[in-house]
């Protein structure tokens, strides 16, 4: 008798069973079938493929197999020039923190900078700086990107203006320019003394008192009569100087604030300072005949174009405030020639680093734009080497401006004094930036800067808004970018230009590589 199978039902537990262990089969038969086939290619590649690359490379056409191996020697290099070798190392940027300027061109990092925090971290040994580069390279742009940016750090800026190019800079910082010039009732006193500063001593601080103010009467009368001061009219200067200050006399007056007028007067008073050429033997009225030139000369200066501008005692409304953000001297009432225009210039700075040597004053920056019209002239570049000399201790961080080095190298011979005390100022600069150069000032600019063969030619090619920073012993190719409400801080060109779109309504331009980034303008000259 035949024992029947019971029947299941669809659904039970006998059958979900019966399922679940048919699929659990199916699974594994197929991780075999799997795994049997992958070996299966596997060894059908390695006895029926092509052989496999080695030292020398692949078979086959276009697959690079070299005859025999190149015997290159190991790279040795600098971790300053690991970066541009390999690209995942990046150079870490500057040690310091302050106002971001753009983005460094190779490594595509944030580039920020401080003079003042350069110094206070030994990265450069003075804070002094010197930009250059031809018209239209953004060279202006940078200048008052660094005096608006720096206000948020507590670093208050100071320029004179002589062409109105700070206005909009005025405006955006809150500060009212300082206009100078004939009937405006601004009166300054380029004569006046500097602070003493605790590292100086009584003796140190009138010597160097009156070295400053010696420098900036010959600078000026040079200017005045065309060329250099004899003997007897520098001695004059002297004399009349000393006459009015007293630095030696025991007089209430003694140390008293001279003026041009005051030394002018000074000079047609032998009495004064007639016993000083006793012991030279010079007779006085042979000395007077000798000296008249530069009376005359400082006569004309003090009523000529100068005149109630330059001769007379501070007024109030040409004090610094040094709560304000900054202060910006206009000039443009006074210009008329170079000659005039650096005389106005060399007598409102000289002013101004006489308010700036407040010893409790916050940090600061002065702006000697177009500092090539000055370095024509022997005594005045001789007078900002002097001041440039006082910056570590008068806290004060001074950037020289101006288009070519060869305007430089044009101020005089070779081999002359102006040309040596040129190439030293820009060398006693902690911070070099060059914008684009021309072809013929390169030779130049190797020469200033002392750039390598890679720098000198890379001059020629850089886009509007990208500099070559020399910080210290490394160098940085920097683009420079603007905000919106910068563009028209900075727009100089702003009548070539027909069409006059508000800054506000104005698209988003596109940045010197030619990109646009959201919030970014590009760079105006």
């Amino acid at each position: 008798m035949t024992r029947e199978t019971p029947l299941r039902r669809a659904g039970s537990l006998a059958d979900r069973i019966t399922q679940r262990a048919a699929a659990r089969d199916l699974a594994r038969a197929e991780h075999a079938l799997a795994r049997e086939q992958r070996g299966l290619d596997q060894a059908t590649r390695r006895l029926l493929g092509p052989p496999a690359a080695g030292r020398h490379g692949g078979y086959g056409r276009r697959a690079g197999r070299v005859a025999w191996l190149l015997g290159l020697p190991p790279l040795v290099t600098t971790s300053a020039q690991l970066c541009s070798v390999f690209p995942f190392v990046t150079d870490p940027g500057l040690p310091v923190d302050g106002p971001l300027i753009g983005t460094e061109v190779y490594s595509r990092s944030a580039f920020t900078f401080s003079l003042h925090e350069l110094y206070r971290a030994k990265a450069v040994t003075a804070p002094n700086m010197a930009v250059t580069g031809e018209i239209g390279s953004a060279k202006s742009s940078l200048l008052k990107c660094l005096a608006f940016r720096g206000i948020p750090f507590g670093t208050r800026f100071y320029t004179c203006d002589y062409k109105g190019e700070y206005e909009h800079l005025a405006a955006l910082a809150g500060i009212t320019p300082v206009r100078i010039g004939p009937g405006l009732g601004v009166v300054m006193n380029p004569l006046a003394g500097i602070r003493q500063h605790p590292g100086q001593t009584e003796q140190q601080w009138r010597h160097t008192q009156r070295a400053r103010r010696l420098l900036l009467l010959e600078g000026l009368l040079e200017i005045q009569l065309s060329g250099p001061l004899s003997e007897p009219e520098r001695s004059l200067l002297e004399y009349a100087v000393d006459a009015v200050t007293r630095e030696h006399d025991a007089t209430p007056d003694r140390m008293a604030t001279p003026t041009l007028s005051s030394v002018l007067a000074a000079t047609g008073q032998p009495e004064k300072w007639a016993h000083r050429l006793d012991r030279l033997a010079y007779p006085l009225d042979v000395f007077v005949a000798d000296s008249r030139r530069v009376r005359l000369a400082l006569e004309r200066l003090v009523s000529g174009a100068l005149g109630g501008v330059f001769d007379g005692p501070d007024t109030s409304a040409a004090r610094l405030d040094f709560s304000q953000a900054g202060a910006v001297l206009d000039l443009r009432a006074i210009r008329s020639s170079d000659a005039m225009t650096a005389m106005a210039m060399t007598c409102a700075q000289s002013w101004l680093e006489a308010e700036l040597s407040a010893p409790d004053a916050p940090p600061r920056v002065c702006f000697y734009d177009e500092f090539a019209l000055i370095a024509r002239h022997l005594p005045l570049i001789r007078r900002t080497r002097e001041q440039l000399k006082l910056a570590r201790a008068l806290g004060v961080a001074n950037v020289l401006a101006f288009h070519r080095f060869s305007d430089l190298a044009a101020s005089g011979a070779g081999d002359s004094e102006q040309v040596r005390i040129a190439r030293g100022l820009i060398e006693d600069c902690g911070v070099r930036v060059s914008y684009r150069q021309a072809t013929g000032s390169l030779e130049q600019a190797r020469e200033f800067l002392g750039t390598s063969d890679t720098e000198t030619d890379l001059l020629r090619y850089l886009r509007q808004g990208v500099g070559l920073w020399k910080i210290g012993v490394r160098s940085y190719v920097v683009k420079h970018q603007l905000s919106r409400a910068e563009t028209a801080m900075v727009h100089t060109d702003s009548r070539m230009n027909a069409d006059q779109t508000p800054p506000d309504k104005a698209p988003p331009a596109s940045d010197p590589t030619g990109h646009t980034e959201p919030g970014v303008a590009g760079v105006a000259a």
